[in-house]
Protein backbone atom coordinates (compact mmCIF):
# COMPACT_ATOMS: atom_id res chain seq x y z
CA UNK A 1 0.00 0.00 0.00
CA UNK A 2 1.32 3.53 -1.49
CA UNK A 3 1.07 6.72 0.77
CA UNK A 4 0.25 9.53 -1.29
CA UNK A 5 1.56 13.35 -0.23
CA UNK A 6 0.16 16.11 -2.33
CA UNK A 7 1.64 19.58 -2.68
CA UNK A 8 -0.20 22.65 -4.34
CA UNK A 9 2.08 24.90 -6.57
CA UNK A 10 2.06 28.23 -5.38
CA UNK A 11 0.63 30.47 -8.31
CA UNK A 12 2.58 33.39 -9.62
CA UNK A 13 -1.18 35.56 -10.02
CA UNK A 14 0.88 37.76 -12.36
CA UNK A 15 1.04 34.94 -14.81
CA UNK A 16 -1.70 33.20 -14.14
CA UNK A 17 -3.69 36.02 -15.01
CA UNK A 18 -2.28 37.87 -17.85
CA UNK A 19 -0.53 34.54 -19.22
CA UNK A 20 -4.20 33.53 -20.99
CA UNK A 21 -4.45 36.87 -22.88
CA UNK A 22 -0.64 36.05 -24.28
CA UNK A 23 -2.31 32.89 -25.26
CA UNK A 24 -5.79 34.01 -27.18
CA UNK A 25 -3.32 36.82 -29.07
CA UNK A 26 -1.55 33.49 -30.28
CA UNK A 27 -4.38 31.51 -30.95
CA UNK A 28 -5.93 34.53 -32.92
CA UNK A 29 -2.39 34.83 -34.99
CA UNK A 30 -2.57 30.88 -35.62
CA UNK A 31 -6.32 30.78 -36.69
CA UNK A 32 -6.79 33.98 -38.39
CA UNK A 33 -3.74 36.37 -39.42
CA UNK A 34 -1.67 33.71 -40.42
CA UNK A 35 -3.89 31.83 -42.93
CA UNK A 36 -4.79 35.71 -44.31
CA UNK A 37 -0.94 36.30 -44.75
CA UNK A 38 -0.04 33.02 -46.25
CA UNK A 39 -2.70 33.37 -49.27
CA UNK A 40 -1.17 32.19 -52.56
CA UNK A 41 -2.34 31.62 -56.06
CA UNK A 42 -2.24 27.66 -54.81
CA UNK A 43 -3.72 25.77 -52.70
CA UNK A 44 -0.53 23.84 -52.39
CA UNK A 45 1.76 26.84 -51.54
CA UNK A 46 -0.89 28.35 -49.31
CA UNK A 47 -0.99 25.26 -47.37
CA UNK A 48 3.07 25.32 -47.36
CA UNK A 49 3.50 28.67 -46.35
CA UNK A 50 0.46 28.81 -43.49
CA UNK A 51 2.68 25.52 -41.79
CA UNK A 52 5.98 27.04 -42.12
CA UNK A 53 4.34 30.56 -40.46
CA UNK A 54 3.17 28.23 -38.12
CA UNK A 55 5.44 26.43 -36.44
CA UNK A 56 7.00 29.09 -34.26
CA UNK A 57 3.94 30.54 -33.00
CA UNK A 58 2.74 27.17 -32.44
CA UNK A 59 6.14 26.39 -30.43
CA UNK A 60 5.32 29.32 -28.20
CA UNK A 61 2.03 28.11 -27.75
CA UNK A 62 2.70 25.33 -26.38
CA UNK A 63 5.60 26.54 -24.04
CA UNK A 64 3.54 29.35 -22.55
CA UNK A 65 0.90 26.93 -21.98
CA UNK A 66 3.13 24.28 -20.46
CA UNK A 67 3.88 27.40 -17.83
CA UNK A 68 0.46 28.69 -17.57
CA UNK A 69 -0.85 25.14 -16.46
CA UNK A 70 1.67 24.26 -14.15
CA UNK A 71 2.12 27.75 -12.68
CA UNK A 72 -1.84 27.88 -12.21
CA UNK A 73 -2.89 24.18 -11.49
CA UNK A 74 0.34 22.49 -11.11
CA UNK A 75 0.70 19.81 -8.07
CA UNK A 76 3.65 17.52 -6.86
CA UNK A 77 2.19 14.13 -5.81
CA UNK A 78 4.56 11.59 -3.75
CA UNK A 79 4.01 8.14 -3.96
CA UNK A 80 5.70 6.62 -1.00
CA UNK A 81 6.23 2.95 -1.45
CA UNK A 82 8.21 -0.09 0.52
CA UNK A 83 10.08 -0.29 -2.88
CA UNK A 84 10.12 3.25 -4.21
CA UNK A 85 9.40 7.04 -4.20
CA UNK A 86 7.57 8.10 -6.88
CA UNK A 87 7.25 11.63 -7.78
CA UNK A 88 4.61 12.93 -10.22
CA UNK A 89 4.23 16.45 -11.53
CA UNK A 90 0.34 16.86 -12.29
CA UNK A 91 -0.66 19.18 -15.07
CA UNK A 92 2.64 20.06 -16.40
CA UNK A 93 2.41 19.22 -19.80
CA UNK A 94 5.48 16.38 -21.26
CA UNK A 95 6.81 15.68 -18.01
CA UNK A 96 7.06 11.66 -16.84
CA UNK A 97 6.81 10.70 -13.34
CA UNK A 98 10.14 9.91 -11.52
CA UNK A 99 10.63 6.80 -9.38
CA UNK A 100 13.43 6.31 -7.35
CA UNK A 101 14.26 3.43 -4.98
CA UNK A 102 14.65 3.55 -1.62
CA UNK A 103 17.48 1.12 -1.46
CA UNK A 104 19.53 3.56 -3.25
CA UNK A 105 18.33 6.30 -1.34
CA UNK A 106 21.21 7.49 1.53
CA UNK A 107 18.69 10.48 3.17
CA UNK A 108 16.28 12.87 2.52
CA UNK A 109 16.94 16.23 3.41
CA UNK A 110 15.95 19.66 3.37
CA UNK A 111 17.86 22.17 1.40
CA UNK A 112 17.90 26.24 1.44
CA UNK A 113 17.50 27.93 -1.75
CA UNK A 114 17.79 31.50 -0.42
CA UNK A 115 21.09 31.64 -1.67
CA UNK A 116 22.06 30.23 -5.16
CA UNK A 117 25.47 30.38 -6.53
CA UNK A 118 26.12 29.34 -10.00
CA UNK A 119 29.43 29.35 -12.31
CA UNK A 120 27.47 32.58 -13.73
CA UNK A 121 26.15 34.28 -10.98
CA UNK A 122 24.58 34.90 -7.49
CA UNK A 123 20.79 34.93 -6.66
CA UNK A 124 19.54 36.15 -3.29
CA UNK A 125 15.64 34.05 -3.17
CA UNK A 126 15.45 35.54 0.04
CA UNK A 127 14.95 39.07 -0.84
CA UNK A 128 11.73 38.10 -2.70
CA UNK A 129 9.71 35.19 -0.87
CA UNK A 130 9.94 33.17 2.10
CA UNK A 131 9.79 30.11 0.48
CA UNK A 132 13.40 29.24 -0.72
CA UNK A 133 13.33 25.47 0.45
CA UNK A 134 13.60 22.37 -1.37
CA UNK A 135 13.09 18.50 0.13
CA UNK A 136 15.75 16.72 -2.06
CA UNK A 137 17.12 13.27 -2.26
CA UNK A 138 21.01 12.17 -1.82
CA UNK A 139 21.61 9.09 -4.05
CA UNK A 140 25.32 8.82 -3.78
CA UNK A 141 27.04 11.78 -5.01
CA UNK A 142 23.90 13.31 -6.49
CA UNK A 143 21.27 15.89 -5.06
CA UNK A 144 17.93 15.40 -6.94
CA UNK A 145 15.42 18.10 -5.77
CA UNK A 146 12.01 16.39 -5.92
CA UNK A 147 9.93 19.34 -4.13
CA UNK A 148 11.07 23.00 -4.85
CA UNK A 149 9.78 26.45 -3.25
CA UNK A 150 8.37 25.51 -0.07
CA UNK A 151 8.67 27.68 3.01
CA UNK A 152 10.15 26.04 5.93
CA UNK A 153 7.38 24.64 7.43
CA UNK A 154 6.30 23.21 4.95
CA UNK A 155 9.24 21.60 4.34
CA UNK A 156 9.70 20.17 7.53
CA UNK A 157 6.11 18.56 7.54
CA UNK A 158 6.83 16.92 4.04
CA UNK A 159 10.03 15.30 5.28
CA UNK A 160 8.92 14.23 9.03
CA UNK A 161 5.71 12.69 7.08
CA UNK A 162 7.88 10.89 4.24
CA UNK A 163 10.55 9.59 7.08
CA UNK A 164 7.65 8.46 9.36
CA UNK A 165 5.99 6.22 6.49
CA UNK A 166 9.92 5.48 5.69
CA UNK A 167 10.81 4.03 8.69
CA UNK A 168 7.53 2.16 9.09
CA UNK A 169 8.48 0.83 5.83
CA UNK A 170 12.31 0.76 5.89
CA UNK A 171 15.55 2.07 6.50
CA UNK A 172 16.45 5.75 5.40
CA UNK A 173 18.22 8.07 6.77
CA UNK A 174 17.28 11.70 7.23
CA UNK A 175 18.50 15.56 8.36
Amino acid sequence: MAEIITIKNKPNWFLAIFLPFGLLILILIMFVFLPIASAQNTYLFSILRYITLLIPFLGFFIVFLKIWLWNTFGKVILEISSEKIKVTNKNCLFNKPKEYQVSEIEKLSILDLGIERTKFNVRLNYLFSKSNYSVIIVKGSKSIRIIDWLDIEQAKSILEKTNKIMNEKGKIESK
